[in-house]
């Protein structure tokens, strides 16, 4: 059976926001009509007619960092880099589930990004982003993923073998210092050997392979 209850709790969430959101704006709009409508505007006067109206708040940007955590009542581990309004993604169990996504990071820190297997929707709040994944013939998961700090983090591998074989591989290490990924050889795909982030390689099929932290922005 499928377990949506932190998907449903996160759009409840918002859900509820937008309710009181709408409420207050509504209620706003309101007490401005009646207080308005029985009584004259004021009259205009050097001070009103000279004030500047206030200025708008400013947009909060989104500061660039690599968030993880485990998802709830499941094996996968999703992680994000943020860069320059760019994203990238994994979502991966260590077994046999994984999917690479990219996308934006959208004002007031929204984010969607998109791959082959699914899609990724969710929000910068602070040092956590909050949001779910939906990918192919898996359930809807829901996560909340704080920011980590190096070493733990998001690393890809993207090389060809001196026998020109195509490897692509990626990492998750959690502040606990646990990892998990796999690494596609083309149509198979393998648990990731343990990855020693101070290196910047592993060894595959006796051949030094590049590691690097995730880049939004390199393919």
């Amino acid at each position: 059976m499928r377990r949506t209850g932190p998907l449903l709790a996160l759009l409840a969430g918002l859900a509820v926001l937008i309710i009181i959101g709408t409420t207050v704006l509504v209620r706003t709009v309101s007490s401005d009509s009646a207080d308005t409508k029985d009584s004259p505007p004021p009259p205009l006067t050097a001070t009103t007619a000279t004030t500047a109206p206030p200025a708008p708040p400013p947009v909060p940007q989104t500061a660039g960092g690599t968030f993880a955590s485990r998802v709830p009542g499941s094996r996968a581990v999703v992680a994000l880099t943020v860069k320059d309004g760019d994203a990238i993604a994994y979502v991966c169990d260590g077994r046999s589930l994984e999917a690479w996504l990219r996308g934006k990071v959208y004002p007031e820190g929204l984010i969607r990004l998109q791959g082959k297997k699914g899609i990724l929707t969710g929000s910068v709040q602070g040092n956590t982003v909050i949001g779910a994944a939906s990918l192919s013939r898996q359930r809807v998961m829901g996560f909340r993923a704080p920011i980590v700090k190096a070493p733990s983090g998001l690393y890809r591998a993207a090389a060809r073998t001196t026998a020109g074989a195509q490897i692509v591989g990626g990492w998750i290490v959690l502040p606990s210092g646990a990892q998990v990924g796999l690494v596609n050889y083309g149509a198979r795909a393998e648990p990731a050997p343990v990855l020693d982030p101070a290196t910047g390689a592993v060894t595959i099929d006796d051949e030094r392979i590049p590691v690097a932290p995730a880049d939004p922005g390199k393919p």
